[in-house]
């Protein structure tokens, strides 16, 4: 009797069925709704990423490719056919840092770099390349913020240079050169003339063109001396400005 009555008192469990492990309509929206924001936000995020592209190639593009930028591209490459334009060129450097480039040249075996006070302002660390890929490390040995020319000290040997004119030789209309880094090229030559409105105790006007990044470029007369120093470009006629010799030798760091 108690062997029946123990069997009543057991309780019976059964599996749930098959479908109640399977996803039902409810779950399968909430899925879908699920991969539907995925995709959306990964799109987003394509989206985003490619407008900035484009923005960022928008920016540069008329830097790289507008006319004028092929025009003196064709003219820098005829010209730098000349030796002589060859052996300026290896003392033209490129003066920059992580955030900016600009350009200067070198008048000292041993380096010495002129380039303009705002080239190097707030630059750090200050590197200085060669066009022969040499590396340099420089140091501010003088500025002049009012006339806009800094000297840079590296420390080499033998190294290409420039030479300086002897004050008060250049001429209005005398044929120049200008090598620099504009844009975001390197090494870029142009050539002009002095233009009427230049003086000696102010600054030479330049009909070769200039442009962002010339900034510390020379001014290099036909006997392959420089006679100044490039710092602006005038908004008004888009003349280029460059300081005249005679300020640059009277304000050359003591011993050179």
């Amino acid at each position: 009797m108690d062997h029946y009555e123990k069997e009543d008192d057991e309780v019976h469990f059964e599996e749930p069925p098959l479908e109640d492990f399977l996803p039902n309509e409810e779950d399968q929206l909430l899925a879908d709704r699920q991969k539907r924001r995925k995709s959306f936000v990964r799109k987003g995020v394509a989206l985003c990423l490619a407008v900035a592209l484009f923005i960022s190639v928008i920016q540069i593009w008329p830097q790289v490719f507008n006319l004028s930028s092929i025009k003196f591209l064709q003219k820098s490459a005829e010209l730098s056919k000349q030796e002589d334009i060859q052996k300026y060129k290896e003392a033209v450097v490129t003066i920059q840092d992580q955030y900016s480039k600009g350009t200067g040249f070198n008048i000292s075996e041993n380096g010495l770099i002129i380039t303009n006070n705002h080239v190097i302002e707030g630059m750090y660390p200050i590197t200085v390349t060669f066009p022969n890929g040499e590396l340099f490390k420089a140091t501010i040995i003088k500025a002049e913020p009012d006339l806009d020319l800094a000297f840079l000290q590296i420390t080499g040997d033998k190294l290409p240079h420039l030479s300086l004119s002897e004050p008060d030789l250049w001429r209005i209309q005398d044929h120049i050169y200008v090598i620099g880094n504009p844009l975001l090229h390197n090494q870029i030559v142009n050539e002009g003339a002095l233009l009427e409105g230049s003086e000696k105790n102010g600054v030479l006007q330049l009909s070769a063109p200039i442009y962002k990044g010339n900034s510390g470029s020379p001014v290099i007369s036909v006997s392959g001396d420089v006679i100044g120093v490039v710092y602006a470009i005038s908004t008004k006629d888009q003349i280029g400005l460059a300081i005249p010799i005679e300020k640059v030798i009277d304000h050359l760091p003591e011993g050179y």
